[in-house]
């Protein structure tokens, strides 16, 4: 529609729509990037040995679950993908989270490495059964 000739008098409208469904495409990726990330967290930081080892990660973790679980209720009691995902707020908050989660993720990811050295002889990636 916005290559169309007869555009013209629709054009603002079209414009603001495309803006709204834009943000939507970058709300809902930033959502699955998190989500991706907090499953793969979730099992690990629930053990207490984790968060004994890994005191700043489990805070940072611990937050962004709060976070993240306020989001999925919100998301439970407001149907609708526009009144929901139409937010720079909700944007913004995911994109922080993702970018905490990455930091957590390395140093987890690290400590396993040092972990799986320090029993096995070999790095991680090298370990075998």
């Amino acid at each position: 529609m916005a290559f169309s000739p007869y555009k013209k008098p629709f054009e603002e409208r079209l414009m603001r729509w495309e803006a709204q469904l834009s943000l939507v495409s970058e709300v809902i990726d930033e959502w699955l990037a998190l989500q991706r990330a907090w499953m793969y967290l979730e099992p690990i930081f629930s053990s207490p040995d984790i968060l004994q080892q890994l005191p700043q990660e489990g805070k940072k973790y611990s937050s962004v679950d709060r976070i993240w679980r306020k989001t999925m209720q919100a998301a439970k009691a407001t149907p609708g993908i526009l009144k929901m995902c139409g937010s720079q707020k909700l944007l913004d908050q995911l994109t922080e989270c993702n970018k905490l989660l990455e930091s957590v993720q390395k140093v987890q990811s690290g400590s396993l490495t040092t972990f799986t050295t320090a029993v096995y002889g070999v790095p991680r990636y090298e370990a075998s059964c």
